[in-house]
């Protein structure tokens, strides 16, 4: 259970990296904001996670 919560939390930082640079090379300004909000939503779904172990 703990290596497949691990790995769950891997990949939610992996998605928060992945969106974060996604925001940088958003062109417009409504799209940078979405993939700053997604981004941000996968670093606390992982915060959350790793604070219940």
């Amino acid at each position: 259970m703990a290596e497949e919560l691990r790995s769950l939390v891997d990949n939610l930082k992996f998605l928060q990296k992945f969106w974060g640079k996604e925001a940088l090379e958003r062109p417009d300004e409504a799209g940078r904001e979405y993939a700053k909000g997604v981004s941000y939503g996968f670093e606390l779904a992982a915060a959350i996670l790793e604070a219940q172990k």
